[in-house]
């Protein structure tokens, strides 16, 4: 059995954190069975991350490493039919995301004034009251100062938002028609892209890129398709 460690869940959302959502999302994909435990301090991890998983005795963190390593265990059903081009094209759609889309995502919810007001309010609310008085402080500091040093942090909002949308452009562009990112079956590459768009689209903090996503009506519609393939149980 896997037992997948991630964050308690958010917003309506299988996951607010686009990385724990990937990781669920992929077992769901690909039909393996697991039970899920949910923490809200990262520092009990392995890497002190989430999402993590253990099967037997074994503990396997950051979600695209898991995902590699339950290919080589329960074997590759998503993408056995895909050619190298495919697969190539799919990794670099993933890293976008990963790299790129994450830290957009970060910033609009813990630099931006109007996300920062609902992630203190949601991400918190379940804290006593007097640590709630810091920790949120605490944790915010924490991810301008990774927000800066990785660099998304320097540029203006209206830069940020300039870099998501010419992202989200691009991957309406690859999706054009399709059912799905590599064709009209789902592959690994879908529990990323629905993981990432799915954390614009859905939560409740409002922004120029949830905005424009929310007008490319193929991305909207695949959001919609992901949800209700993989999470009819969560409706």
């Amino acid at each position: 059995m896997i037992t997948l460690y991630q964050f308690h869940r958010l917003w309506g959302l299988p996951n607010a954190s686009p990385f724990c959502m990937k990781l669920e999302t992929y077992l769901r994909m690909a039909k393996l069975s697991y039970k899920v435990r949910y923490i809200n301090n990262p520092r009990q991890a392995p890497k002190g991350k989430l999402p993590y998983i253990k099967i037997e005795d074994s503990l396997y963190a950051d979600s695209e490493l898991i995902i590699d390593e339950l290919k080589k265990r329960f074997g590759d059903s998503l993408d056995e039919e895909l050619t190298p081009e495919q697969k190539a094209l799919g990794h670099l759609i993933e890293t976008t995301f990963n790299e790129q889309m994450y830290w957009i995502i970060v910033y609009l919810r813990w630099q931006d004034k109007a996300g920062w007001k609902v992630v203190k309010e949601d991400f918190f609310a379940k804290l006593p009251t007097f640590p709630k008085l810091f920790v949120p402080y605490l944790v915010r500091k924490q991810m301008l100062e990774a927000l800066t040093a990785q660099g998304m942090g320097r540029h203006t909002k209206e830069e940020i938002i300039y870099i998501g949308q010419k992202t989200l452009e691009s991957m309406a562009e690859l999706l054009g028609e399709h059912l799905y990112f590599l064709g009209d079956k789902p592959t690994t590459v879908d529990a990323t892209a629905f993981a990432f768009l799915a954390n614009i689209l859905f939560p409740p903090i409002k922004s120029p890129l949830q905005e424009y996503l929310q007008t490319k009506e193929h991305l909207t519609a695949y959001c919609e398709r992901m949800k209700s393939a993989f999470y009819a149980d969560s409706k």
